[in-house]
C-alpha cells in the first residue's frame, strides 16, 4: 500500500469525554482527546457541545476530519496529536523534521534507513532512537551550511 493511503483516515468513532478513536488505512489505531482543541483554539469551540462533537466525521475521501460546520483537521494533524498525547515526542519531532524537508520515504535515503523502519517512526509504531534524532539534525544542519 502506497504511502499517501496509509495515512487516510478510514473511521471515526466517538469515546467518553471529548475522546474519538480514529482508525487509519494502513490499519493504525489511535485514541484521541480533542479538549485542549477547543479550549485553545475559539474556532473549535462547538465542539465542547457533546452532540456536535459526537457529528465529527471523515471527509475529504479520509485526508480529513470535520464537523458539521466545516471546521476540521488534516489526517496527519490527528495521528500527532495522538502521538503527543502518549509522549510520543521522538515521533513527532520524526514527522515535522520530514516534513519541514519535503521528505517522504525519501528519508530512508537521506539518513541511511530502511523505508519500512522511516515509516515504523512516523506512526510511532516503533521509537525513534536518539542516534537517528541526530542524524536528522545534522543531515538538516548540513543542507543549510551548503546553502549558505
Amino acid at each position: 500500500m502506497r504511502k499517501q493511503n496509509r495515512n487516510r483516515l478510514v473511521s471515526v468513532g466517538p469515546l467518553d469525554g471529548m475522546k474519538m478513536q480514529v482508525s487509519y488505512a494502513g490499519g493504525q489505531s489511535v485514541e484521541v482527546d480533542f479538549a485542549g482543541l477547543a479550549e485553545r483554539f475559539a474556532v473549535f469551540a462547538a465542539l465542547k457541545d457533546r452532540t456536535f462533537f459526537q457529528q465529527g466525521a471523515v471527509a475529504d475521501w479520509g485526508h480529513t476530519l470535520e464537523w458539521p460546520n466545516g471546521e476540521g483537521l488534516d489526517a496527519d494533524r490527528v495521528m500527532e496529536m495522538a502521538l503527543e498525547q502518549q509522549g510520543r515526542t521522538d515521533a513527532v519531532f520524526f514527522r515535522r523534521w520530514q516534513d519541514r524537508n519535503g521528505l517522504s520515504l525519501a528519508a530512508a535515503e537521506a539518513i541511511g534507513l530502511s523505508r519500512r523502519t522511516v515509516s515504523q517512526y512516523r506512526t510511532g509504531a516503533r521509537a525513534v532512537p536518539r542516534t537517528v534524532t541526530l542524524a536528522c539534525k545534522g543531515w538538516e544542519a548540513e543542507r543549510a551550511h551548503e546553502t549558505a
